[in-house]
């Protein structure tokens, strides 16, 4: 009843805008829109035009009832937010254990290699130790044992052991020492490259061992200068000695005679070609002067 009574009040309760409220009649509903300061602070009554209906009507800043009742507002508790669900814990990953089988064979091939490396060479090599490394420098057999332990603690995910480390440490600079050439036998090389070229550019040829050496440069060349003054020897000789050589062999007189005319005719033509080629530079002088 009274919820009912409360929205009843609400549904005619006047209606403020600004300056301007709302009146509705309880009876019929009728509206009005009147100024707010023509309903005082304490209230009035007020009459409806279309039904003659009268009712006492509160300044709307004062009507405490309705307040009380209908204009309390209805706040809905709020539900708090779910707590989030715990993630589930991962299990830690178990480390795989080698198995036994291939952690003895691999034991097994490790002690194999390394007694057959140490029969080959006849035990290990001492060697001295340098950089401040102490310890035997260890040959292939007992690289590859150490290799094989280091495989094998790594698969079982332990650390590798201080001394395997210092083994392998000692085989790298052994391996670096291996690759830096010998200073010996670079001298020894030198000192025999300079024996061996020694006796070549020896220049006394009546030293016990030593052998000349023979130039070769230009050695084309004088054979291409000496074979032509010889052929030029031959042709002046021919020509010189033609009447000799054909009363001493008859037959070659018609050669000869051959021979003499076309070196007559190479010597007139030179001859006209110096005395024109003499004319034409006197002729170029007289012009520049």
């Amino acid at each position: 009843m009274r919820a009912t009574r409360a929205f009843d009040r609400l549904v005619n309760a006047p209606k403020r805008q600004g300056n301007i409220m709302r009146l509705i009649c309880p009876n019929c509903g009728a509206q009005y829109e009147v100024p707010t300061e023509v309903i005082p602070t304490e209230g009035r009554d007020v009459q409806c035009s279309a039904c003659s209906n009268t009712w006492f009507q509160a300044h709307p800043d004062h009507d405490t009832a309705l307040a009380d009742e209908v204009d309390r507002p209805s706040v809905e508790p709020v539900a708090p937010p779910p707590e989030p669900e715990p993630q589930p814990e991962m299990p830690a990953l178990e480390r795989r254990a080698l198995d036994p089988n291939v952690s003895d064979v691999l034991r097994q091939e490790a002690e194999f290699e390394a007694n057959a490396r140490a029969a080959e060479h006849g035990g290990a090599l001492e060697s001295q130790p340098e950089l401040g490394l102490e310890g035997q420098r260890e040959d292939e057999g007992e690289r590859r044992a150490r290799e094989a332990r280091e495989r094998m603690a790594r698969m079982r995910g332990e650390p590798v052991p201080a001394e395997v480390a210092v083994a392998a440490v000692t085989a790298t600079a052994g391996s670096r020492r291996d690759l830096l050439p010998d200073i010996e036998e670079i001298n020894s090389t030198l000192r025999s490259s300079g024996e061996r070229r020694r006796p070549a550019e020896a220049t006394d040829a009546d030293l016990p061992g030593t052998t000349p050496k023979v130039r070769r440069k230009g050695q084309g060349f004088r054979r291409g200068f000496f074979g032509m003054m010889l052929l030029a020897v031959l042709a002046i000789g021919a020509y010189v000695f033609g009447p000799k050589i054909s009363e001493m062999v008859p037959a070659a007189e018609p050669i000869v005679a051959q021979y003499s005319a076309g070196i007559e005719s190479a010597r007139s033509w030179l001859g006209s070609s110096v005395e024109r080629g003499l004319g034409w530079l006197d002729q170029m002088a007289s012009e520049n002067l």
